[in-house]
């Protein structure tokens, strides 16, 4: 293929919507955080993680991982009735969600009443989740792109708006929200979707269909969220507000640049590599997997160089003095965020090629491994938060090389 077909392919032009709509999405907030970190202090920044952390964890169960079957049917009948299925069981599981919380008031996760705003954040974010997957399916990335840049503008807006009218503990919290509420706005709207399939059968027979989604993917994709949020989980239980804040912003921008290139990559692989596999081109689809974990690398190396050699001093020159603190974070944990932008993206190999159960099982070997790596040396041993994160480090080096040989062996094996 030259250069010319190259640029001018569906997957580069997909792929570049994606990139700047994530792009704009990601930096945007970041842009806005020297702002940000001077209205909100480390504790609010506290809070702020704890509450992201356990929102992100029980954001799985919505939907039981149904809306990622949407990509994969053949007719684009039976994939509206997956999305049926997953706004139905989105909503039955929020309301056992708020009814668990109502039940048991003391199991609040140090967020106190701040909990019920746990619900309105998942029920928000899976309806997000079943309306971008089913954009992904038609192909509208550029749809796609200007919900993410949409959901982070209002997210600024409210942020520092309720910062400087001095609702610090909930503004951050309240801003997430109401950016996560809009963007699902925006693609309803654009899906023209106005009436669904509520044909029970039909459901019935999707749901039996892909029943390896909740199967397969349910607890393990619910223990590797978890285990995304392992540090904040341990830093929560173990250290103190400050050390839980000044990892927040530590963790917001190693984020920025996995999800700029990480997340926007992924979805557009995915479509990719389904089709190819569908379509029994598993050469191709080695070809795509090779080429793709390269251009990660190549990508990804420089922000990690950079942060790694000058994190204090980019972080407090941008976000203040007093974030020097994260920057030092940062500067050791850099390799950890890493090695997950170049293997996280391609692990939905798994799900195109309907190998759900290897994912998991690495998923779950990465839970275990993870909390007890952690809980030891933080519980145990009472290690400095430092130290932690140079041990959390080798882990992640460890178990993600192991994760990205699976994928590889998996589409080897297609052939």
């Amino acid at each position: 293929m030259n250069i010319n077909n190259l640029l001018k392919s569906d997957f580069i032009k997909n792929m570049s919507f994606q990139i700047i709509g994530v792009a704009l999405a990601q930096l945007l907030p970041l842009l806005c955080m020297p702002f940000l970190t001077r209205i909100y202090s480390e504790t609010d920044f506290a809070l702020f993680t704890t509450f992201m952390a356990i929102g992100s964890i029980f954001a799985v169960g919505a939907g039981c991982r149904y809306q990622f079957a949407i990509m994969l049917p053949k007719h684009h009948d039976e994939a509206k009735n997956i999305f049926t299925l997953s706004i139905i069981l989105n909503l039955i599981y929020i309301l056992s969600l708020l009814l668990f919380f109502i039940t048991f008031p003391s199991l609040n996760f140090n967020l106190g009443k701040k909990i019920y705003l746990l619900p309105i954040f998942v029920l928000f974010f899976g309806l997000w989740n079943s309306f971008s997957n089913l954009s992904i399916r038609y192909g509208t990335f550029k749809i796609n792109s200007i919900a993410k840049v949409l959901q982070s503008i209002i997210y600024i807006i409210a942020s520092i708006s309720l910062g400087l009218l001095k609702l610090l503990s909930l503004g951050l919290i309240i801003g997430k929200i109401l950016g996560t509420l809009v963007s699902s706005i925006y693609l309803f709207q654009k899906s023209e979707i106005y009436k669904i399939n509520t044909n029970y059968s039909a459901l019935k027979v999707v749901a039996q269909k892909y029943v390896d989604y909740p199967k397969y993917s349910f607890i393990p994709s619910f223990l590797d969220t978890a285990s995304s949020q392992a540090l904040a989980l341990v830093i929560i239980q173990f250290y103190s507000k400050q050390d839980l804040g000044f990892f927040g912003l530590t963790f917001m921008v190693l984020s920025a640049p996995v999800s700029l290139i990480g997340a926007s990559f992924k979805e557009v692989f995915y479509q990719k590599i389904t089709f190819l596999i569908n379509d029994s081109k598993f050469n191709e689809s080695l070809s795509l997997f090779k080429k793709s974990s390269i251009g990660l690398l190549i990508i990804g190396l420089p922000v990690c160089i950079i942060i790694m050699f000058f994190g204090k001093e980019v972080f407090s020159l941008i976000f203040g003095i007093k974030w020097g603190i994260s920057g030092t974070f940062a500067s050791i944990l850099a390799i950890g965020f890493f090695i997950q932008l170049i293997v996280s993206p391609l692990s939905s190999i798994f799900n195109a090629a309907n190998k759900l159960k290897i994912s998991s099982i690495w998923q779950t070997l990465y839970f275990i491994t993870t909390f007890v790596t952690l809980g030891i040396a933080a519980y145990a041993f009472k290690v400095e938060i430092e130290t932690l994160f140079y041990i959390y480090i080798i882990h992640e080096l460890i178990l993600y090389s192991i994760y990205f040989i699976l994928q590889y062996k998996t589409l080897q094996n297609l052939n």
